[in-house]
């Protein structure tokens, strides 16, 4: 262990805390994840100066930011332009994430870093869901909140502009998030990178930790009594057991095992998907009025942010504060438009997580856990909105990172500095007010 802490500090301070930084995101309040992406690209910056090099931006990087600059001009027809203003801001500054990613992973040793100090931070927040399951549900302890933060957060939420209810009526934990749902998005995003971490490459003590980490994410995504989390277990399952056909026995014994530990409440939630309840047939009314939005404004949307749909929903009598799904709300936001943007992002993923499939040995597994994460993400995002929150849209920028830093390794020139990008948006916002004086 001792040797595997000096081969990390050996990569640099500035290295060390910019994945760091972004790795203990999750483990923190919502309104802290903010700071540490803006700390990272510092850190990043300094870690691209003492190479010689500066902050670069990837593929996926550079169809974000045509995703985000067609955000702002949202905010020009939203009718809630300051909620809209706000999560215009939350995109650009976890999109930071993204570029101290691409930045730092530059070598597939500091990939591995990065990779083992994801896993150990999903291993702890599926420790703490799983502590709070047990200690509310098993041993009676149910006046502890199960939210990590319920206190920090109940004392901060009093000052935001924004109502937010932090009550939760049950007994599924949330971890270190607000909400269990917000738990299952994150460890669905994040377990397809720990199992990749702990199950790919040599059998070390550092890759057995990465197990066990893997062992506590899909526990913890359990606790959260997500069925859609559930739902998106089962298709990364799914897809495992089909690009993994010859080997088929293992996964059939690591099944029937994993069943036999999960609570009887669980198979209980999961099966109750096709009986109906009020959480489901929330979700069937703000689906309709969704669409009924979408008919409406098909080409542009209401603007971003969610209070432009809540209001709708408000108005129609349906307490669900978004659509709960992810292709209903980006259409709302942004109409069809938008849809197009991010379906641009999703194309460009899966054509180079099939092409690494077919390339090597080598870059196969890399093809695969990609595609899994595709998978699962769009699958969860058939029942929730995964882009609520700053934590949730940094794991999913750092998801994209990573996608773009380990297939730099087998598809070059996916990076360019990010200044050849920006500087000419620099200079023509700086000669903008000489051009007004001369019309």
């Amino acid at each position: 262990m001792k040797k595997h802490l000096h081969s990390i500090l050996d990569e640099g301070y500035p290295f060390v805390l910019t994945v760091l930084a972004i790795a203990v995101m999750p483990l923190i309040p919502e309104y802290g994840a903010p700071v540490l992406a803006i700390f990272s690209v510092f850190t990043a910056h300094k870690d691209a100066r003492a190479r010689g090099t500066e902050l670069r931006i990837g593929v996926l990087g550079k169809l974000l930011l045509v995703y985000i600059a067609y955000m702002a001009i949202g905010i020009l027809y939203s009718d809630h332009k300051g909620n809209s203003f706000a999560t215009l801001l939350m995109w650009l500054v976890m999109f930071l994430v993204y570029v101290s990613l691409g930045t730092v992973l530059v070598t597939r040793k500091r990939i591995r870093i990065a990779l083992g100090m994801v896993a150990v931070a999903a291993g702890l927040v599926g420790l703490v869901a799983c502590g709070q399951y047990l200690l509310r549900s098993v041993l009676g302890f149910s006046s502890l909140p199960n939210q990590f933060w319920y206190r920090f957060d109940r004392f901060f939420y009093n000052y935001f502009p924004m109502d937010i209810d932090l009550t939760l009526g049950d007994d599924r934990a949330a971890g270190t998030f607000n909400n269990p749902n917000i738990l299952g998005e994150y460890l669905v995003m994040v377990i397809p990178l720990v199992g990749y971490y702990g199950f790919f490459g040599k059998r070390t003590k550092i890759h057995m930790l990465g197990r066990l980490c893997t062992i506590l994410a899909v526990f913890g995504a359990v606790v959260s009594f997500s069925r859609g989390a559930y739902i998106a277990l089962l298709s990364m399952l799914l897809l495992i057991v089909f690009m993994h056909a010859r080997k088929i026995s293992p996964f059939v014994m690591c099944l029937l095992a994993a069943v036999s530990l999960v609570p009887e409440a669980v198979i209980g939630r999961l099966f109750s998907i096709g009986q109906g309840g009020d959480a489901i047939f929330e979700r069937f009314e703000a689906w309709e009025v969704a669409v009924q939005v979408i008919i409406k404004n098909p080409l542009f949307g209401l603007g971003p942010g969610v209070s432009n749909f809540w209001e709708q929903l408000t108005k129609m009598g349906v307490s669900a504060p978004h659509s709960h799904n992810l292709i209903l709300q980006i259409l709302v936001e942004g109409g069809f438009i938008a849809l197009f943007l991010m379906c641009l992002v999703a194309t460009h993923l899966l054509q180079d997580s099939l092409g690494l499939l077919n390339r090597s040995n080598q870059s196969a597994p890399t093809g695969r856990i990609f595609l899994i994460f595709a998978v699962a993400f769009v699958v969860y995002g058939m029942v929730d909105y995964p882009f609520l929150s700053p934590k949730l849209i940094g794991i999913f920028c750092l998801v994209l990172g990573f996608f773009d830093c380990m297939s730099a390794l087998y598809l070059p020139n996916r990076f360019t500095p990010l200044s050849k990008l920006l500087d000419p948006l620099i200079k023509y916002v700086k000669a903008l007010p000489k051009r007004l004086k001369k019309q």
